[in-house]
């Protein structure tokens, strides 16, 4: 493994820094985006509206620049036999087991506003069947995204000592 990093070491460099940099961006870009939305929806309407639900996506982006920050962190922490583990790292699974609850209730909130319009709508059979069906793939979508996240989070809880022990070794 020591011959694959060596041989690979700027490769595994630029992926660090890129990811640092993109996960950096994603949690400070998203909180201006949403304020900026914000300031500029006093003049148009429709905008508040939409800055209602908006923050349920860029929380669902700050995540993801969590995890590139923490793949970062992983990344350095495999390369470089001198460095320590970032506290995103060192705090990863939690963070992940965080992000599943996240996951949840926006799936929970899907859940919510399928019964909403299923119960207080005036439509069709067929228009409900549609939106029916597309929320049953959502619902599939969401609990494999809460499992693979699980299985993320066990899979870093049970590498880091692994990672510690091998370091030790050399």
């Amino acid at each position: 493994m020591n011959t694959f990093i060596k041989e690979n070491e700027k490769l595994f460099g630029f992926y660090s820094t890129a990811l640092g940099i993109l996960g950096w961006a994603l949690l400070v870009l998203c909180p201006c985006y949403y304020v900026f939305v914000l300031v500029s929806s006093r003049d148009f309407e429709p905008l508040i509206k939409e800055a209602t639900y908006m923050p349920l996506g860029l929380l669902g982006l700050m995540s993801l620049g969590l995890l590139g920050i923490g793949l970062s962190q992983l990344i350095r922490y495999l390369s470089d036999a001198a460095n320590k583990p970032g506290l995103i790292l060192l705090h990863g699974n939690k963070l992940l087991y965080l992000y599943v609850i996240f996951t949840i209730v926006v799936a929970t909130m899907h859940v919510y506003g399928l019964v909403r319009v299923m119960t207080h709508s005036d439509m069709e059979w067929q228009s409900k069947f549609i939106i029916l069906s597309n929320s049953i793939v959502y619902m599939v979508y969401y609990v494999a995204k809460a499992l693979i996240i699980i299985g993320m989070a066990q899979f870093l809880k049970r590498l880091m000592p692994v990672i510690d022990e091998h370091k030790s070794l050399i």
